[in-house]
């Protein structure tokens, strides 16, 4: 008998794949829960806006989730010599692997951004830090 065709090692599989499933689920409410409880405390921490990031990312992520699910193909696959045509697991895993790309690179471009000292600029808050440096390299020399 094949070890991994034998009915208990499947029906082990598929207790372990649910078990997980559930597990993520009550990990991903209590942490959503708990980020709640916290943002009502405070607005801001050290400066950043908590509550408003928090907002933003729920926001980018429930139009994102939104534009790639009607924007999804449902065109039929063939997938190891057999066609795949159910037309809702069609979209949704379109829907799941354009989403991951957008977020991906809204999450890239966020960095650069952070990176690039380009906020800071536009606040303002270094608006004379490149003169002041040219005046100390000129004093120096």
């Amino acid at each position: 008998m094949n070890f991994i065709t034998s009915s208990w090692f499947v029906d082990l599989l598929l207790f372990t794949v649910y078990a997980l499933l559930v597990a993520t689920l009550a990990l991903t409410l209590w942490s959503m829960w708990h980020s709640y409880r916290k943002r009502q405390r405070q607005s801001s921490d050290n400066g950043v806006p908590t509550r408003g990031i928090a907002w933003g990312v729920w926001a980018l992520l429930t139009v994102t989730l939104a534009a790639t699910w009607l924007f999804a193909s449902t065109r039929p696959l063939s997938i190891n010599g057999s066609i795949y045509d159910n037309r809702f697991w069609l979209r949704a895993s379109d829907m799941l692997i354009n989403s991951s790309l957008v977020l991906m690179s809204v999450a890239v471009m966020g960095v650069l951004f952070g990176m690039s000292g380009l906020s800071r600029r536009l606040k303002g808050a270094h608006r004379n830090s490149g003169k002041e440096r040219k005046r100390v390299k000129q004093d120096d020399v």
